[in-house]
Formats: structure tokens, C-alpha cells, sequence
């Protein structure tokens, strides 16, 4: 199970009826937040893998001069099979005891082994920047007990282990993730010929959600920490701003300092801020400046609702707002609004959406979710550049949606491998000119 403390966490099990603690899990769930910046549902994901795993190795022991990443390759492929494992335990009501199922996992697919096998990793890594793989704290005792055979944990410093660093200093070789080629037919989008519809039947509040992740490609976790002085309303501008980072404002103030100074929120320690469906993640635009509007329609329709939103009765003005934030969107109490909020609003929009049109919608439309906005938006780009033939829309379509990998932007426009390498030849040209 996995225990949380005030700003931490500890991986236990029980083993042999007793209760046995995965080494220094504690120090890797600090060093995740403190050290690599992890959003906290991604630290909990990695918690919840390396939970499964340690666990696994509990009743599948590491073979003599079996290497690491073999043995993880083991593990991965029981992953892919699917498993369960069950132990006999002595009962009074029968002499051969009865079988009990401590650890099952169904068939799972390679992307989310991918995502499981590097929160393992993250584990090791942890280990051998903190120097633990040649101390003793690293041996669990009670394994050590049951003779260190039952775990790869507990063979670390019995034997020379593939977990130790070699002498030279090289490090660990970890099982490498599987190759998942990306599928560019499966990205589900907004259908843009129901954008307006949508906007139309949306009250103020939603709406301009929806024009933020629809219109702007913003990811609904960016569009929530908008704040009320990020939208410049004479030069009809919009900012989204990580507000864990030292970006500047509009007003020259650095974002993360200026939350604690203004309104004693410490982003990194604030759970009312820091919850895993309020993560900005990454910026946008890909350079500091404010978004960009899919066309000037919606940029003139947000500062439009604007006014009905702040007449609106979920609207609360910052000064009787308790505890006082500058976050924009804000329920009836004055809190702030969470995604899983915002997505129960435009389910139930997709629903009338859907009955006004399923005679000619798919039914898949009431699958989708905000993302499914920030799509439409790359789909839009896409279609833009079918009409237009410039070669610059795939570079400012990266800029635009806040892409880091050039990759990630042609995902949208579908393009075949000759056409992607010449789009890319193309722009690395450009940067070298």
C-alpha cells in the first residue's frame, strides 16, 4: 500500500505476516517533488508501479547472474500476459489452508507498460544518485531474514548485483521502453462544425473555457490558472502562465514569487493549488508571449462573455474570495474551479449536443473531453494548411500549441514520412540560416 505522511510517501506490504517497507520510498517520493519537479499525479503513478513491482519481486526471485534489465524484461512480459499471484495460507477449518490472491494485473498494452516500466526506473535512478545501492540501509532487514532469496532488493550486497555500479563508474543498463509507433488516425477531435453550437448552448463561465481550449489549443489544467491580470484588455491579449515558474506578467512580476508575496499561496506546497487536475505541465505558446486565437471570431466572443461571466452568480470578486486568490474561474463559493468539474459541464453539453444530432454525429462524440478541444485546434491548423500550401503553418502550429517536439505538431496534419522529412530538412535549414 502506498501511506502518505504530510509531504511524503512510504511503499508497504505485507510479507510472511509482516509489515515490510520499500527502502528510502520515502526519500524518492521527496526527491520526485522537490528534485524533479513532478506533478503530483505523476509521482503517484510512479508510486503505484514501483508498488506493483516490488511487490512482484517478492514472490519471483532474481536469478543467479540474471541481469536487471532481463529480470525487468521478465516482469514486462507478465505485464503483457497478464498475471495473479496467490499464496496458501493455514486455516482452522482446513488442513491444507486455503488460497489467498495477493497481487493480480490484467494483460496490459505496451504504452502503459512504457509508463510503468520508467516509473520503476525512476526508483533505480533515485538510488544511485543518492549513493544507496552501496549502503546497507538499502537491504530491507527482514528480508535479509528470509534469506535475501525471496527478492532482487535483498541480494544487493550478498553477491556482486547487476543493481551496484560497476567499478568504472558506468551506469546501470534499465530495460529500454517498448517502440509504440504513433497511430495519427486515432487523434479524436472536436468536430469544428459543432464548435459554435457548443459555445452557443455553454453558459459565460464555460464558455470561455471552451474557447481557451478549442479556439487557443490551451491544455484545461493551463486554462484554469488564468488569472485576472493576465488578460490585457487593451491590447486584447491573453496570458497563460505556469504559476510554479519565474515567467513575468504583464506587470513585470515573476508569477510563482508573486503568488507568495500577494497571496501567501506557495504553489509547490499549497494542496488547495497543487492538485493533480490543476498541473500546467508545459508553457503556452512554446515562446513567453500570449496565446494565439484560431481566428479573430473568438478572440472578439471571449472578451465579449467576459462581462457576463463577472455578472454571473459563479462568479466571485477576488476581495471576497476565502482564502483570497487571483485564479479567474471560480465556483459560486469563491473556489477555484477543477477540471473534473469543468468536464461534468461539458458532458452534459456533448449529451444535447449529441440528441439534437445523432442522426448524423457519432456516438463517439460523448467520449470526448477537453482535450478533444485542443485537437480541433491542431485539426483546424491542418485543414488551413491543405488550402494554403504554406510550409511556415506546421512551424507556427508548433509555437501555437506549445509543442517542444516539432514531431508531436505533424501529428495533426497526417502527413507521410518523405513529407515529414522535407518539413523538417526544411526547418532545421531555417534555424541554421
Amino acid at each position: 500500500m502506498i501511506v502518505k505522511k504530510a509531504d511524503s510517501y512510504i511503499i508497504s506490504t505485507i510479507f510472511n505476516n509482516e509489515v515490510v517497507t520499500l527502502v528510502d520510498s520515502e526519500g524518492w517520493s521527496i526527491w520526485m517533488k522537490q528534485v524533479r519537479d513532478l506533478s503530483n499525479n505523476t509521482i503517484h503513478a510512479f508510486l503505484k508501479s514501483m508498488e506493483r513491482f516490488w511487490e512482484w519481486s517478492l514472490y519471483n526471485p532474481i536469478g543467479l547472474q540474471e541481469p536487471f534489465a532481463s529480470y525487468q524484461a521478465r516482469y514486462r512480459n507478465q505485464l503483457r500476459s497478464g498475471f495473479e499471484i496467490t499464496v496458501r495460507e493455514e486455516s482452522e477449518w482446513d488442513a491444507d489452508g486455503i488460497e489467498v490472491t495477493v497481487l493480480q494485473s490484467a494483460p496490459l498494452g505496451k504504452s502503459t507498460i512504457n509508463k510503468e516500466i520508467a516509473g520503476i526506473n525512476s526508483y533505480f535512478y533515485f538510488t544511485e544518485e543518492s549513493e544507496l545501492i552501496e549502503d546497507h540501509r538499502f537491504i530491507n532487514h527482514l528480508q535479509e531474514r528470509h534469506k535475501a532469496a525471496r527478492s532482487f532488493l535483498a541480494g544487493v550486497q550478498i553477491r556482486k548485483s547487476p543493481l551496484a555500479l560497476e567499478a568504472s563508474g558506468s551506469k546501470v543498463k534499465y530495460l529500454p521502453p517498448y517502440k509504440v509507433p504513433k497511430n495519427r488516425q486515432r487523434i479524436k477531435y472536436f468536430p469544428m462544425e459543432l464548435f459554435d453550437e457548443l459555445l452557443e448552448i455553454s453558459k459565460p463561465r464555460e464558455k470561455l473555457l471552451y474557447i481557451l481550449c478549442g479556439a487557443c489549443a490551451a491544455r484545461i489544467g493551463q486554462a484554469l490558472n488564468l488569472t485576472l491580470y493576465d488578460i490585457d484588455y487593451e491590447n486584447r491579449e491573453v496570458w497563460l502562465i505556469d504559476p510554479k515558474s519565474d515567467d513575468i506578467d504583464i506587470y513585470n512580476n515573476k508569477r510563482r514569487v508573486w503568488l507568495k508575496e500577494e497571496y501567501d499561496i506557495d504553489m509547490m506546497l499549497d494542496n488547495e493549488h497543487n492538485t493533480p487536475d490543476l498541473q500546467f505541465k508545459y508553457p503556452i505558446p512554446l515562446k513567453h508571449e500570449p496565446l494565439y486565437w484560431l481566428s479573430d471570431k473568438y478572440r472578439d466572443m471571449f472578451f465579449e462573455t467576459i462581462e457576463s461571466y463577472m455578472k454571473s452568480k459563479t462568479y466571485v470578486s477576488e476581495f471576497a474570495r476565502y482564502p483570497r486568490h487571483p485564479f479567474f474561474f471560480t465556483t459560486s463559493t469563491g473556489k477555484r474551479v477543477h477540471s473534473r468539474d469543468a468536464l461534468s459541464r461539458l458532458k452534459s453539453a456533448l449529451k444535447k449536443l449529441y440528441q439534437k444530432h445523432q442522426e448524423s454525429v457519432d456516438k463517439k462524440l460523448l467520449d470526448l473531453g477537453f482535450h478533444s478541444l485542443r485537437h480541433m485546434f491542431g485539426h483546424a491548423r491542418a485543414e488551413l494548411y491543405a488550402q494554403s500550401g504554406n510550409d511556415a503553418i506546421p512551424y507556427i502550429t508548433m509555437n501555437e500549441m506549445g509543442h517542444s517536439n516539432f514531431e508531436s505538431t505533424l501529428v495533426y496534419f497526417n502527413m507521410s514520412k518523405e513529407t515529414i522529412r522535407d518539413l523538417i530538412s526544411s526547418y532545421l535549414e531555417r534555424c541554421e540560416e
